[in-house]
């Protein structure tokens, strides 16, 4: 079975697992049936959506069922890893070799939900093989096909875009971080409660700051950084930090926990500091128009999102 971290936001569960097998598996395990806009099912007994609350709160986890492909959507982005673990383990979910395996099947029907599939985990790597279906004998694949390629060019084109954007607050951020050795700097970096509501979750905010209040008791502060010291800068959205990626995998893992909570277009920076040896930072992070730093807030805030699971295997 995969690693809990490294599970993906969006889950593609088996076809042939059914609506009721779905539902009463997230029941068992805690989750509580939200009201959603219904619409009449196709096919008896399954919705085409469908959604729950963590025990009557966020996390949620959202469902879609696309009835001609039988394709069945798990939309887990804002769970922490060991949510999706215990999900994964009550329910089939499709790997990604099994989506790829799907693109050369005999079945038009299996060929198109490897399109949306694909489409649904935003997999730019499998371009090529949805263009390839573009020229499929099958006329409502390959019009599929046309237009996921064309979405995930658009997906992939954007990810361009923003690393190019990233890539110069990294180019930036040493001259930041060597001078946070300076109480009076470091001092301008304490975010206020305003800046915690446009970091999290409305519903941690408070929380957030009642954080920010332990982590600055005693101030924040990195050992003086000589001048031939290296230092290495990752930077990312909040919301890649939600799955495992080339970004989020160099952010110490507790980040993953609280990711769910935390406002999705905020950037914020990990790195280190080479100087005899490797010293590892965190909780830079751009408040909208200013630089924060919350270092390490994960600690704090994460047992707070966390619910107990005890019980829910």
């Amino acid at each position: 079975m995969m690693r809990s971290e490294y599970l993906p936001q969006t889950m593609i569960l088996d076809p042939d697992c059914h609506f009721d097998r779905i539902a009463n598996a997230l029941e068992q395990l805690g989750w509580l049936r939200a009201e959603v806009e219904k619409t009449p099912a196709i096919i008896k007994g399954e919705p085409e959506q469908a959604a729950w609350t963590w025990r009557g709160s966020k996390p949620y986890a959202l469902y879609s069922f696309n009835p001609i492909a039988k394709l069945r959507v798990l939309d887990v982005a804002t769970l922490p890893p060991s949510y999706r673990n215990h999900l994964i383990e009550h329910l089939p979910v499709l790997t990604e070799q099994d989506i790829e395996h799907e693109f050369f099947s005999d079945d038009p029907k299996r060929r198109l939900l490897a399109l949306w599939a694909s489409q649904e985990t935003e997999r730019i790597d499998l371009l090529s093989e949805v263009q390839r279906l573009e020229r499929d004998r099958d006329s409502m694949v390959a019009e599929v096909a046309f237009k996921v390629a064309e979405k995930l060019g658009n997906i992939q084109h954007a990810r361009i875009q923003t690393m190019s954007q990233l890539q110069v607050l990294v180019q930036a951020a040493p001259e930041l971080i060597r001078r946070l050795d300076e109480p009076e700097f470091v001092a301008g970096l304490k975010p206020t409660q305003a800046d915690c509501e446009l970091m999290f979750d409305a519903s941690i905010a408070d929380q957030a700051f009642e954080a920010v209040q332990q982590i600055w008791q005693p101030q924040p502060r990195v050992k003086q950084i000589s001048q031939d010291a290296d230092i290495k800068v990752t930077a990312t959205p909040a919301g890649l930090l939600r799955w495992s990626n080339e970004l989020s995998d160099k952010f110490p893992g507790g980040y993953r926990d609280l990711a769910g909570w935390m406002s999705p277009k905020t950037i914020w920076l990990t790195w280190t500091i080479q100087q005899g040896s490797t010293v590892r930072y965190d909780g830079l992070a751009w408040a909208q128009d200013h630089w924060v730093w919350v270092p390490k807030i994960y600690r704090i805030l994460g047992p707070m999102c966390l619910n107990p699971t005890q019980g829910t295997h």
